[in-house]
């Protein structure tokens, strides 16, 4: 008899640790990975993520560093041959940025988070001749979780720049848009990002806006 209840004790024991381990790998696919390029999430203080992308406006290398929990810095260098999403004209130049994301909220699946990417451009044109100016852009991020490889990214950016010359002034594109990305492991993914939307710019008609790109991240 008391075989039979040790037996018993331990099966039972058994199936409660083996339904409590079984549990872990599903909170982990409900929450996604830790970090993303297009959504909120930010890499951890200490860690580094490397971002390389193409479309247009330009193609872009860039470089982050997890400062604190919630805070990444880095920067960014591109040649651009659209002014910041401007479709009507082609300004082939450099575009340097500092980079700042941080996350302010992370529960399961949602992540919220804001960015701020100063910097400065240069660039030539046919009809306006060499361009340079002051680029302010601000946006939000909704990232959600939709598997522990597959990510989803709702943006609304307000990539500002003040152009400097006779035909320069202020312009306040409003773009929304999102994309994906597929994690090839935890340290490495794919993502594609498309946002669109008009161009507010001071003494002249409104533009329209189109931002669109390709890219990998690796996180070391």
């Amino acid at each position: 008899m008391k075989r039979l209840v040790a037996t018993v004790l331990c099966l039972t024991s058994l199936v409660a640790f083996a339904e409590e381990d079984g549990k872990k790998p599903a909170q982990f696919e409900e929450s996604g990975q830790s970090w993303s390029v297009i959504g909120a999430r930010t890499v951890a203080p200490g860690a580094n993520l490397f971002t390389a992308e193409a479309g247009y406006p330009g193609i872009s290398v860039a470089y982050q560093r997890g400062i604190i929990s919630g805070l990444n810095l880095g920067g960014r260098v591109g040649f651009m041959y659209g002014l910041d999403g401007l479709v009507r004209e082609v300004v082939p130049g450099l575009k340097v940025q500092a980079l700042l994301k941080f996350r302010f909220y992370d529960a399961g699946r949602i992540s919220l988070g804001v960015t701020f990417e100063p910097g400065f451009f240069i660039g030539d044109s046919y009809l306006q001749g060499t361009r340079g100016g002051l680029s302010l852009p601000i946006g939000f991020r909704l990232g959600i979780a939709a598997s522990s490889a597959l990510a989803i990214g709702i943006q609304i950016e307000v990539p500002m720049w003040v152009e400097f010359g006779r035909f320069g002034g202020f312009n306040a594109p409003i773009l929304s848009g999102g994309g994906a990305e597929y994690f090839l492991t935890s340290n490495l993914t794919l993502f594609a990002k498309v946002r669109v939307g008009p161009i507010i710019r001071t003494g002249r008609a409104t533009e329209a806006g189109f931002d669109a790109s390709v890219g990998v991240g690796y996180r070391f």
